[in-house]
């Protein structure tokens, strides 16, 4: 794979709604990025303004689970893992696109190796500001994303919540 490709990202949940021109335009700003396996390509705590969406392989997000001493590094139990694969087209570091304050959440890391459609946020803002109908479909779709891992997010810290007034009260 030399390109993306509109078939690529169609189906993406934060794309619903563009038709084919609007694809095609998005497409276009976008890059292709090939990453070697076990290669770590976002830092948790790291400044980012690119969002990534997996085309081909698989990834690795870890996220710290404890606050971090320094010099001090983390071992595997000290960390949250997830797997994602390319069978869902998943995306991630979006809110870097919109916060140029906020720092990276967890690391990244390729499993196998693994292409990436990279939109940077200079590229997707000079489009969704020419383009509003764009703009408009992309962040609501995201507004809905956002709000359904947030939703999820008060779900767990609920769950960790409890377990931890249930471990103390024994």
């Amino acid at each position: 794979m030399n390109s993306i490709l509109i078939s690529d990202i169609k189906n993406i949940p934060l794309f619903l709604g563009l038709n084919e021109t609007q694809l095609k335009d998005l497409v276009n700003i976008m890059e292709l990025r090939k990453i070697d396996e076990n290669t770590t390509f976002i830092q948790e705590g790291t400044h980012g303004d690119e969002m990534f969406i997996l085309l081909k392989g698989s990834v690795e997000i870890s996220r710290s689970l404890i606050i971090k001493q320094q010099n001090k590094s983390l071992n595997k139990s000290d960390k949250s893992f997830l797997q994602l694969d390319d069978s869902t087209r998943p995306f991630f570091g979006e809110i870097g696109l919109f916060d140029e304050n906020s720092k990276r959440s967890a690391s990244v890391m390729t499993k196998k190796a693994s292409s990436l459609a990279i939109l940077k946020k200079e590229t997707f803002f000079n489009l969704i500001e020419s383009n509003h109908t764009i703009g408009y479909k992309v962040l609501l779709n995201l507004v809905k994303i956002v709000g359904s891992r947030l939703d999820k997010t008060s779900q767990d810290v609920l769950k960790l919540t409890t377990a931890l007034s249930l471990a103390l009260e024994r």
